[in-house]
């Protein structure tokens, strides 16, 4: 590919080999979430990965495994990843993957760098698989009267012909500080009455983001209060930086408490039903099993992990909570990258 020079004077040395017609691209690892985000959009084709911001560096992104609402749709890093250079503590280069899909063979040690928070290495360069740039980006937002309904209406979505990018759950609390992000007649005064919300999103052509969002609006039509369809350019965006801002951000940007919860899809609507008993905020990946649930002050910590942790008996989640500087995991558990580190530390010394 020639790059335009017109475009930002960093994002031409950042881009080290963009074959479009391939759909992959290999770029240093400084380069930020919006550069790229440019360059794919001149070739109408993107990485399909929410990031809070659009200055967020691609090296961070990848170590810190950042996804967001269209992973239900698209997958995540794991997906896009094929091919690394890093290096190690002593400055030594090693390569994973390749810069082309069919030379990915053997032992995946992309995998193992993604998310691994710089702990096996420092990343230089990546290459992603690439997505068409979809022509219309529509949203569905269902609101619902109780967290019953919300779970009937769940259920409902699994026969769905329609086949939504975006399966969310956002309780009252939440959606009332950044709902309106998505259409301003998503007011917290318009959405006093709803208890919970499911927000869809769909992709494509004009024609069948329109028959999508008829399509749910009709089969969620005798659950939900109201099912509003917002088709305006960037809503899909604004929603997933609104809700990658609450998931990640909140971790250090309130002086409360966070959690990430990981169940089945079966039991989100459980986990929700906890953040309305104790008046917390929650949001989350329905269709993924994967809720957020976050307050503004310091109190009711010890309660809601005892109750988290009930829920989870017998399944095959967990949670994770930050309290300040603290960090608690539920089951203790050492992930692949700890155990790697740990490995070579014995080896290495």
């Amino acid at each position: 590919m020639t790059i335009d020079q017109s475009q930002s004077s960093q994002t031409p040395k950042h881009v080290i080999d963009y074959p479009a017609r391939d759909m992959t691209i290999t770029v240093a690892a400084e380069i930020t979430v919006g550069q790229l985000q440019r360059v794919l959009a001149a070739e109408n084709q993107q990485l399909p990965i929410d990031t809070a911001s659009a200055e967020m560096t691609i090296s961070d992104m990848v170590a810190f495994d950042v996804s967001g609402p269209r992973q239900y749709g698209y997958g995540t890093l794991r997906d896009y990843v094929i091919g690394i250079e890093a290096s190690d503590g002593k400055g030594r280069v090693f390569h994973a993957g390749g810069r082309v899909v069919k030379n990915v063979a053997g032992y995946d040690l992309c995998r193992l760098l993604i998310g691994a928070e710089g702990k096996l290495g420092t990343l230089r360069q990546l290459t992603f698989k690439l997505k068409p740039l979809p022509a219309e980006q529509h949203l569905s937002v269902a609101a619902f009267r109780t967290l019953g309904e919300l779970e009937s209406a769940l259920t409902r979505t699994n026969l769905s012909s329609t086949t939504p990018q975006i399966l969310d759950v956002v309780n009252s609390r939440a959606a009332s500080s950044f709902m309106n992000s998505i259409d301003s007649s998503l007011t917290p005064e318009n959405l006093a009455s709803a208890e919970a919300f499911l927000v869809l999103g769909f992709d494509g052509t004009r024609k069948a983001c329109d028959w999508q969002t008829k399509t749910i609006a009709e089969e969620l039509g005798s659950a939900a209060i109201s099912v509003t369809s917002v088709a305006t350019p960037h809503a899909v965006l604004n929603y997933c930086r609104a809700a990658m801002h609450f998931s990640i951000f909140g971790r250090t940007e309130h002086d409360g408490w966070w959690m990430r919860v990981v169940v089945p899809p079966s039991r989100v609507v459980a986990v929700l039903q906890i953040a309305q008993a104790a008046g917390l905020s929650a949001c989350g990946r329905a269709g993924n099993g994967i809720v957020y649930l976050r307050t503004d002050t310091m109190s009711g910590v010890a309660e809601i992990r005892d109750e988290v942790t009930q829920l989870l008996a017998g399944s095959a989640g967990y949670f994770e909570i930050r309290d300040g500087d603290s960090a608690v995991r539920y089951p203790e558990r050492s992930l692949p990258v700890e155990r790697y580190v740990s490995l070579l530390t014995e080896l290495l010394g």
